[in-house]
C-alpha cells in the first residue's frame, strides 16, 4: 500500500510523511456498522448493568446535584490547568508555536478526539498546525515525543503510589494488590522501554517483532498487512532522545503538573460529595489513580468514555471495601464531567476562536 505524501511547508520538509497513525485505511461499511454496534453494546454493559450494580443512578443524581460552587470553581481551575498543560508540551517542543495557538489546537482536537473513533484528534491537531505554519516534521517530532512521554509516565506511577502507600499504616490488602499489579506490568514495560533507548540494534528488532504481531492480528480480522515497524521504531528512538535531551527540564515539568492535577480533580470530586479520608485516604486514591492511569493507555472508545468510568468506580469501590459506594459512583462521574466533557465544551469556544484566526490569516495573506 503506498503511503501519501504530503505536501511541502513552510520548514522545507517535502516528502515528509506524518506519523502512521494519521494514515487512513478504508472500511467497508459492514465492518463499520459492526463496530458501532460493538461500541454500543459495550456502552450498555457499562452504563446499564455494570455500574447500576454498584449504585442506582438516582442516589447518584442526588449526590451530584450536593456539588458545592466552591468545588466547581476548584474543578474548573484544575481542569484549566490540565488542558494548559498539554498544549504547553506542544508549545515547548515546537519553537514557532506560540502558547495561545496551542491552547487553541489541543481544545478544538480534544472535541473531535473524544466524540470520534481513531486518531482522529491528532489528524485535528495536525491540521490546525499546518494552517499555523508548523513544519511536517516538527508535528511528527512533537507528536512521538508527546506520545512518548505521556504513554512513558503511567509507567512510573505505580512505584511513587507503592512508595507512598508504604508510608501509612493499616492500607487495605485490596489496595495493595491494585498498586502492586500496577507496579508489575510497569516493570515490564520500563524495561522495555530502556532496552529500546539503550540500543538500536534492539529497538529494530523488537520493533520487527511487535510489527510481525500486529500483522498477524491484522490478518485474523482480514486486514492488509501494515508497515515494516523495525525502521519506525529506530526513528522513534531518535526523535525521543535528541528533543528530551534539548527540553527534559521542561517537559518533565509540564507532564508532572498535567498527571498531578488530574489526580487532585479525582481527589477533589470524592472529598466533595463525602467521601472521606477514614474511608479513602489521598495516598490510596492516588494508587487507585496510579493503575487505573496505567489500564486506560489503550483508547477503546473516544475518550474511553465508559472505560475509565467503569475502571475508576471499581478499583475505588474495591479499595474502599464496599463503603460509601453512592458518593464514588458520583465522584467518578463528577471527575469525568470535567476530564472528558470539560475539554468538550471547552473546545467548542476555542474552534471558534481558532476559526476566526484562520480566516483573519487568509484574509491578510491574500493579494
Amino acid at each position: 500500500m503506498s503511503k501519501p505524501v504530503l505536501p511541502p511547508s513552510p520548514g522545507g520538509d517535502a516528502g515528509r510523511r506524518v506519523p502512521p497513525i494519521l494514515e487512513s485505511e478504508s472500511s467497508s461499511p459492514l465492518q463499520k456498522t459492526v463496530r458501532f454496534t460493538l461500541s454500543l453494546l459495550l456502552l450498555y454493559l457499562i452504563f446499564g448493568l455494570l455500574i447500576p450494580s454498584f449504585a442506582s443512578y438516582q442516589d447518584v443524581w442526588d449526590a451530584l446535584t450536593s456539588l458545592g460552587a466552591a468545588a466547581v470553581i476548584v474543578l474548573t481551575l484544575l481542569t484549566l490547568l490540565v488542558e494548559s498543560c498539554k498544549a504547553g508540551a506542544f508549545a515547548l517542543m515546537i519553537e514557532p508555536l506560540r502558547f495561545r495557538d496551542a491552547f487553541l489546537a489541543q481544545e478544538s482536537a480534544a472535541v473531535v478526539s473524544n466524540t470520534v473513533p481513531g486518531p482522529s484528534g491528532t489528524a485535528a491537531r495536525y491540521v490546525s498546525y499546518r494552517k499555523l505554519g508548523i513544519s511536517n516534521e516538527d508535528f511528527a517530532t512533537s507528536y512521538v515525543v508527546n506520545s512518548s512521554i505521556s504513554n512513558g509516565l503511567p509507567l512510573v506511577l505505580p512505584s511513587l503510589g507503592l512508595v507512598l502507600l508504604s508510608t501509612q499504616k493499616d492500607v487495605p490488602a485490596s489496595v495493595w494488590t491494585l498498586a502492586l499489579i500496577g507496579l508489575g506490568v510497569s516493570l515490564v514495560l520500563v524495561a522495555l522501554a530502556v532496552l529500546v533507548l539503550r540500543s538500536e540494534r534492539f529497538a529494530y528488532g523488537f520493533g520487527v517483532r511487535v510489527g510481525r504481531f500486529l500483522n498477524w492480528v491484522r490478518g485474523v480480522v482480514r486486514r492488509p498487512p501494515g508497515e515494516e515497524l523495525g525502521e519506525t521504531v529506530v526513528e522513534w528512538r531518535h526523535d525521543v532522545v535528541d528533543i528530551f535531551r534539548a527540553r527534559w527540564l521542561g517537559l518533565v515539568a509540564v507532564f508532572a503538573t498535567r498527571e498531578l492535577a488530574t489526580y487532585l480533580i479525582l481527589l477533589v470530586s470524592l472529598r466533595a460529595l463525602g467521601v472521606g479520608s477514614d474511608v479513602l485516604t489521598a495516598v490510596e486514591i492516588f494508587a487507585v489513580y496510579t493503575v487505573v492511569r496505567l489500564a486506560t493507555l489503550v483508547e477503546i472508545t473516544p475518550g474511553n468514555v465508559g472505560i475509565s468510568e467503569a475502571l475508576y468506580i471499581a478499583a475505588l469501590d474495591w479499595a474502599a471495601d464496599g463503603r460509601d459506594s453512592d458518593a464514588i459512583v458520583a465522584a467518578v462521574f463528577v471527575f469525568r464531567m470535567f476530564t472528558y466533557l470539560g475539554p468538550i465544551l471547552l473546545g467548542g469556544g476555542c474552534s471558534y476562536l481558532l476559526a476566526r484566526r484562520f480566516r483573519g490569516m487568509a484574509a491578510t495573506s491574500a493579494p
